[in-house]
């Protein structure tokens, strides 16, 4: 694994345990009520991030449920719009305009975080299915369930926008951060109160005792700021959508029109040239 692979938080960590480690075997110091600090501090700690751990998975289950349906979402508009050969292009240029953004900035919440007309424009993409050219298809049974769908679907990714916006920006609070980082330092430096014989093996359980604190904040630190997708997060749910709207499948058993084959990678490369401004 290359250094430029290794994340920051691996770093952190690194240079937690060797200070920790330094401060382990060299400062030793005895307090008599070593149990009751150690046993508070632990209990408190215990409490305060078992409860907003809980609250934060459960915050990032919810984002990631509300994630997987915006894209299933997009996919079915996507075939919907299939009975449309018009609309369909038009949604297909809308869905890698919206994906690739994703994608090249390398963040899920590019939509959220920056302004977005994805939604109008699918709105009034389908709003053509009432166009007089479009008009005697549109009246087709099969067609006239769709649009209900349709806007449903439309309607979903609204609520889905905003669901997101919501839960992205319920974050833990200063005072709450504080209590954690109070009770994690008294916790690190209370393990070094047990007095122990001179070994190094009873040393060593107090640095992995030590970092594993860390580490749970860590953890709670990556489910607050929802970075515990992952870098690659981004580009996987792009490229699922891409393998949709894009026509790999048929592309894969060769029997995509070589036409519309030309036309899609036109469509690409034309909103990668667009986007380039927009995303350093």
């Amino acid at each position: 694994m290359g250094i430029k692979k290794i994340g920051s938080r691996f770093w952190v960590i690194i240079i937690f345990v060797v200070l920790y480690s330094l401060f382990v075997f060299f400062v030793n110091y005895t307090f008599e009520h070593y149990t009751e600090v150690l046993g508070a501090t632990v209990f408190f700690f215990a409490l305060f991030t078992g409860f907003f751990i809980s609250r934060q998975n459960e915050r990032f289950s919810k984002v990631y449920t509300i994630m997987a349906d915006q894209d299933a979402i997009f996919s079915y508009l996507y075939r919907i719009a299939g009975f449309f050969p018009e609309i369909q292009n038009r949604v297909r240029e809308i869905a890698i305009d919206h994906y690739l953004r994703i994608k090249k900035s390398g963040n899920w919440a590019y939509h959220i975080d920056n302004p977005s007309t994805t939604i109008t424009d699918l709105t009034n993409a389908f709003g053509e299915m009432d166009s007089p050219q479009h008009i005697e298809r549109a009246e087709k049974p099969a067609m006239s369930a769709g649009a209900e769908i349709v806007w449903d679907g439309i309607k979903d990714l609204q609520v889905a926008r905003k669901e997101l916006f919501c839960l992205k920006n319920q974050k833990l609070l200063f005072p709450q951060w504080f209590i954690v980082y109070i009770l994690a330092f008294i916790l690190v430096v209370a393990f070094n109160f047990i007095p122990s014989p001179k070994e190094m093996f009873v040393d060593i359980l107090k640095v992995f005792f030590g970092t594993a604190v860390f580490m749970v904040l860590i953890l709670l630190n990556q489910l607050n700021d929802l970075s515990l997708f992952g870098k690659d997060f981004a580009q996987k749910v792009a490229n699922d959508v891409f393998w949709i709207v894009e026509e790999r499948d048929k592309k894969e058993k060769g029997i995509l029109d070589s036409n519309l084959e030309k036309k899609i990678k036109e469509t690409r490369k034309k909103i990668e040239e667009s986007i380039a401004p927009d995303i350093k």
